[in-house]
Parts: C-alpha cells; structure tokens; sequence
C-alpha cells in the first residue's frame, strides 16, 4: 500500500488556512469525562483512573480544536446557565480562544453530560438536557457568514440548523454536516443534505448500517462534493467525485474514544481550508482522529505531532 504524504511540506503546510474563519453551530453542554481502563458490568465498579472537564457536542470540540491550531472559529451554540456547570462552561471556552458570544438562560440549568469512557475506545454517557435550550439554538448573522470559509453543523440539532445552513449556501459558504451513523435515515435528512458540501458519515457505531463504498457513491451522486466516512480502528474512507482513498489509523494506545469523530471533523476542516488534496486531507484527519483516542478530554493536538503522524499512515487509493 502506499505510504506517502503526497508533495505536502510539513513546515509549510502547518501554517494556518487562510480562507476565513470557521462557524460551528451547535448544542453546548459541560461535560464531565470519567475515564477507566474497563466499563464495570451492571452492578458491578471500576476504579477511576482520571476525571476530566469538557465540552459537548461535537461543534464545540471542533471549533476548540481548530482555534487550538490558530484557525480563527466562531462557537454558536445554545445558552447555558449562570450556575456551576456553566461557569465550568466558559471557563473552557475562554481558555481555548475561539470567539463565542455565550446567552444565559435563567430558566434553565446548563445541559450536563457524563460521559465514562475505556481502554477500547467505547463510551457510555448519560445525558440531562433541557429541550428549551436546544430551542433557543440561533443562526449566524449575514455578516458572520460573509467573513466564513465554512460553516460546521450537526445532524441531532435537525431543524434548528437549517436556517443557518439555508444562509450559508445563499453566500457561498461551505457547509460540513456531521451525519455520524444516521446514513439510514437518509431520506429522513433530505432537507438537510441538499445544502452540504462536505458529509461525513460513521459506521463504526450501534446504529450505523451501510457499506462504505455504496454510501460514499449515494452521496456523491446526490450531489456532495465530499464525502467522509469513518470506521473506527479499520480507518477512513475519503471520497470524492474522481478519487477515493482508504487510509488505516495510527496506532495509539486508547484512553478516551470521546470526541474522535470531532476531531477528524476539524482535521478535515483544517486541510479543505489549507487547500490541500483529498488524500493529504484523509490522512490528516485521520490522525488527529487517532491521536485524540490517546488522550483525556480536550487536550490540544500539536500541528506538528498530527503531520509528523498523518506522513506514516497506510493508504489505499480506491476505484469507486
């Protein structure tokens, strides 16, 4: 197989894209991550190993992760609370210098997550959210998006994003959905694929059906410009209309599986923006996947360390 990084100059290629800044829109929540080395069976324990505070859901761990390589990304998210857990809450996001303009809601307390996670890369969460605060989740402004190189949005927000991804297209910005393992429901999320460029797709969760390549050609023949579908330990799939590529992981001692899928979410963002080829972009992802596996929380991912990685991944190109 392959073993190469295209013509990328890893000094070069590590400065920041400079095609505008990124808007992730989405569901905020404090997350507490419990981490062990085995899920305890029902009834059972397990000792903890680490206990870590982090951010849910999945566009505010990517714009984090962006703005911890210098890409300039704006959080839209849904209010928290004046109370603990919401000041646990802004306590990350101005430690992580991305631009939020974080609403209070009085009526509500900030949505909690406890998320448990093991040495294979599972995690078991449970969740306490208030349905008013995903209602209260608001679009970026006209003047948001004319500064946008991309704009970020999840498939369980449903239709508080639509607006915000209608307005997108209407100014030629990008929009990357977060599919995860709901491929199934396909035809459920018409109205949301019709305005995104850039999907990505799991397959490696409970819920997930579908095999790689057939969902890879469904999406580009209904008109995605990029496809990306992960698979846990057996890698990635990239794919575009001319050319695929299968690409293996890193090998990495697994701590903490949450947020994987967020962090090749912002590895992908980072390499469309940079302008680099879909292979480089699959490569790069893939590794900030992988490395992610290997830490607690949002612990940042050093630009050099994920290139230095992306370089010794095996890939595959694929006929499609």
């Amino acid at each position: 197989m392959p073993n190469h990084f295209s013509n990328a100059d890893p000094i070069h290629s590590s400065a920041p894209p400079s095609k505008g800044h990124v808007i992730c829109c989405g569901f905020l929540t404090y997350c507490m991550l419990i981490v062990v080395e085995e899920f305890p069976s029902q009834n059972g324990g397990a000792a903890i190993q680490n206990v870590v505070d982090s951010l849910g859901d999945d566009a505010a761990i990517v714009a984090v992760t962006l703005g911890g390589w210098q890409v300039p990304s704006t959080l839209i998210s849904s209010p928290i609370s004046n109370d603990f857990y919401g000041s646990k809450v802004l306590e990350q996001l101005r430690a992580s210098g991305i631009s939020f303009d974080q609403k209070t809601n009085q009526g509500a307390a900030t949505p909690l997550e406890v998320g448990v996670v093991d040495g294979t890369g599972s995690r078991t969460y449970f969740q306490q959210r208030d349905p008013r605060a995903l209602a209260s989740l608001t679009a970026p402004s006209d003047s948001q998006l004319a500064e946008a190189g991309m704009l970020y949005v999840d498939w369980y927000d449903g239709p508080k994003v639509l607006d915000a991804m209608e307005r997108a297209m209407s100014q030629g910005v990008p929009v990357f959905l977060n599919l995860e393992s709901r491929y199934s429901d396909r035809s459920k999320l018409s109205d949301l694929l019709r305005f995104v460029d850039v999907c990505q797709v799991s397959v490696d969760e409970p819920q997930a059906s579908g095999n790689p390549p057939d969902i890879a050609r469904d999406l580009l023949d209904g008109g995605i410009d990029t496809v990306l579908i992960t698979m846990g330990a057996k890698g990635c799939m990239v794919a575009q209309k001319t050319e695929a590529f299968r690409i293996w992981p890193p090998e990495v001692k697994v701590i903490d599986g949450y947020g994987a899928g967020a962090a090749f979410s912002a590895g992908a963002i980072y390499g469309i923006l940079a302008g680099w080829s879909l292979e480089q972009t699959g490569r790069f992802a893939s590794a900030c996947s992988g490395i992610k596996c290997g830490v607690a929380g949002n612990a940042p991912l050093p630009i050099d360390v994920v290139l230095r990685t992306a370089t010794s991944l095996s890939c595959q190109p694929l006929s499609l």
